[in-house]
């Protein structure tokens, strides 16, 4: 688990707009997710939880608590039947268009 400190979040959304966040918390198991969570939580911080930041304006002034960031993006083929299709389980931080494209391939 990575923590940094007013870490603009423009660049983690899709739009590009969003000033900084007080402290941004990257999670890459869903372990690590839970106790960032639940850390944020006990202290009765201000929390934000962020995918892949589509979906989401931050205004210039950022954002004064902790930003969680899932950057867990594993993907497990949960069933593959050619009848009843495939279902899959994706972590929240997957990109999209990767997903996309290792379906179609």
């Amino acid at each position: 688990m990575r923590e940094e400190h007013d870490v603009p979040l423009a660049s983690l959304t899709t739009m590009r707009v969003g000033g900084p966040a007080a402290r941004l918390v990257t999670a890459e198991t869903i372990d690590e997710l839970v106790d960032a969570v639940r850390e944020v939580d006990d202290a009765d911080e201000p929390l934000l939880v962020l995918g892949g930041g589509s979906n989401l304006v931050v205004a210039d002034a950022g954002f004064p608590g902790t930003v969680v960031r899932v950057a867990y993006d594993d993907v497990t083929v949960e069933s593959d039947d050619l009848c009843a299709g495939v279902m899959v389980r994706v972590g929240a931080g997957a990109v999209w268009d990767d997903l996309v494209a290792r379906a179609v391939g």
